[in-house]
């Protein structure tokens, strides 16, 4: 077993599942079932100096010189960031701050996992059957991509409603139905994916949709609700669905991807 001490952090129940495929293979494993930097994190750190840190996927608010008392060899692998995770990761070197979300083989196979989790929220919360059914799928990045796949697959009708007229064109060539996000372009009563990470559903976009409808939103907190009124809209936000779904599938994934990471800093 390699002598590495680490400390794993997140409520994901990946993370859980990565604490436990990393204990096989390194000796000094800590996992704290916390998304939050606090006091005993920081006494941990202070005392056992753990060589590699896992955040969790959300961005984690930090103190001023969280990372002061790491040992200079520290690696710190990080999910998504901010400005108080910033102010702190610019002491260290380089290429002692691994993003593992930015990992492309991470990136698609998570899209994976993420829209075989949307299918399942979605026959759980609707006890039905995608076939037949039609659904506006919102983007056209990778989850989208994966997503509209399976749909189609299942017998689906997929419309993609996208912002860039690339991804507009890139879905047409793929065969989808395809439009600009708009609101004049969701009069019709079809379930809504969203896959866009910021708030573009408005006042406006939630005069023109089918109240009826469900919207799932598959993007990360805080969603694409931009309205006054929340209780308004038939909305559901559908954070972390690798984790919840796939939890043993999504931290193969996620220990792959930090485990290669970690050998590739040794070796280089």
């Amino acid at each position: 077993m390699t002598m590495e001490k680490w400390l794993i952090l997140g409520k994901d129940l990946r993370f859980k599942e990565l604490a436990v495929q990393l204990s096989l293979d390194f000796e000094q494993v800590i996992y704290k079932y916390t998304d939050n930097w606090n006091d005993e994190i920081q006494q941990i750190v202070s005392t056992e100096k753990p060589q590699r840190i896992v955040l969790p996927i959300h961005a984690v608010d930090l103190p001023k010189y969280a990372f002061e008392e790491l040992q200079k060899d520290a690696v710190i692998f990080v999910g998504k960031s901010n400005q108080s995770l910033q102010q702190e990761i610019q002491y260290l070197d380089e290429e002692r701050v691994i993003y593992y979300l930015q990992d492309e083989s991470y990136i698609w196979l998570n899209a994976r996992l993420t829209s075989e989790g949307m299918l399942c929220a979605f026959y759980e919360l609707e006890s039905a059957s995608v076939y037949g059914k039609s659904f506006y799928v919102t983007g056209f990045g990778r989850v989208a991509k994966m997503l509209a796949y399976m749909l189609h697959k299942l017998g689906a009708n997929v419309h993609i409603l996208a912002r860039s007229n690339s991804q507009i064109q890139e879905a047409i060539a793929y065969g989808y139905v395809a439009s600009q996000l708009i609101p004049e372009n969701m009069t019709k009563p079809y379930y809504l994916i969203n896959t866009i990470p910021n708030k573009w559903f408005t006042e406006e976009f939630n005069q023109q949709f089918d109240k009826s409808v469900k919207i799932f939103d598959v993007a990360s907190a805080p969603g694409c609700l931009n309205v006054e009124d929340a209780q308004s809209v038939n909305y559901i936000l559908l954070p972390g669905l690798p984790g919840k779904y796939f939890p043993q599938d999504a931290a193969n994934l996620l220990a792959q991807v930090i485990i290669r990471k970690n050998n590739e800093l040794k070796e280089g």
